[in-house]
């Protein structure tokens, strides 16, 4: 006879009814300490530790994930943190995801051994501690993915909304029949129209002379709304920009006026962004660079030949 120690929130109505499924009667004793009660001979302990094992790699695994961050992070919604530790777990097992350096099929198999060398020594044993110490590192480590997962799905809905506003936006502006270029690098983004002349705006690049937290996608995206054009082409020379790129976000605030390009200098991986360099509106990582690109000084030296080249793509 092997008696299973539970705790109130494991359930075992089911965990005996697993157990009875493989050929132990099994049945639940409820009470302060509820028990599994599964009488079996020898040759189906191995299946019995298999049964409960997999019991606690997933039901319990992920109530305690659910708790820990729970703890540790308050503001979450409990039915959010409990989403995407489903999630989280489900796909650790369908794609064989290493967790605190192993699989979970490899962990499962694990606690089954443990269980069956527990089971020559003693019929009772106490589930939640058992698990506990031998799945430790494996809670935490999910509970970092899953903390991980809530931070990106805010993020996702920052920017949904954030979209949602720039398409507000530009419906307040009447549709311009012209057509402008964007030209996003690893270094800024900058606009010129169909002949690669640089296109700008006094009054909003004093605004960002003021702002240190505005970045040249910010003046690009400014830019583009006000300017409302019928057609944007998208040079992208960055593809392996953070998410969100520039480019991800205006294909998505314009729609089909939007279109990237099929490969002009600019947008080839191998090209030389020497000469680029010189033309860029500021660095996206520095206001400071917003500062230099609105000197005067810089504003006269902005006849580089460059444009022109750029303006073909």
């Amino acid at each position: 006879m092997l008696i299973f120690e539970l705790t109130a929130d494991m359930d075992g109505l089911g965990l005996a009814g697993r157990l009875t499924e493989c050929g132990a009667a099994s049945y639940a004793v409820s009470g302060d300490c509820p028990r599994v009660v599964c009488e079996c001979g020898t040759a189906l302990h191995a299946r019995v530790a298999q049964i409960v094992s997999g019991v606690m790699t997933r039901e319990w695994l992920q109530a305690r994930v659910v708790q820990r961050v729970c703890r540790t992070e308050p503001l979450w919604a409990a039915e959010e943190v409990q989403f995407h530790a489903l999630v989280e777990i489900s796909e650790a097992r369908l794609k064989s995801r290493l967790i605190a350096g192993h699989t979970l099929e490899e962990w499962q198999a694990s606690l089954a051994r443990a269980l069956m060398s527990h089971f020559g020594r003693s019929a009772a044993i106490v589930l939640d501690p058992f698990v506990r110490f031998r799945l430790h590192r494996v809670v935490v480590d999910l509970a970092h993915r899953v903390r991980d997962r809530l931070v990106a799905s805010a993020l996702e809905d920052e920017y949904e909304e954030s979209l949602a506003m720039l398409r507000y936006m530009l419906d307040e502006h009447p549709l311009c029949e012209a057509e402008l270029h964007v030209y996003v690098t690893p270094d800024g983004v900058w606009i010129t129209d169909a002949e690669g002349g640089m296109i700008s705006d006094e009054q909003i690049e004093l605004v960002a002379m003021q702002d240190d937290d505005v970045t040249s996608e910010d003046l690009a995206m400014t830019l583009l709304i006000t300017r409302s054009p019928w057609r944007i082409v998208v040079h992208d020379a960055y593809p392996d920009a953070p998410w969100p790129s520039f480019s991800e976000t205006v294909t998505r605030v314009f729609g089909d006026r939007a279109v990237l390009c099929s490969g002009c200098p600019t947008c080839r991986p191998n090209r030389s962004r020497t000469g680029c360099r010189e033309r860029l509106a500021f660095d996206h990582r520095s206001s400071r660079a917003v500062r230099r690109r609105l000197a005067p000084e810089v504003e006269r030296t902005s006849d580089a030949p460059v444009d022109s080249e750029l303006g073909k793509g």
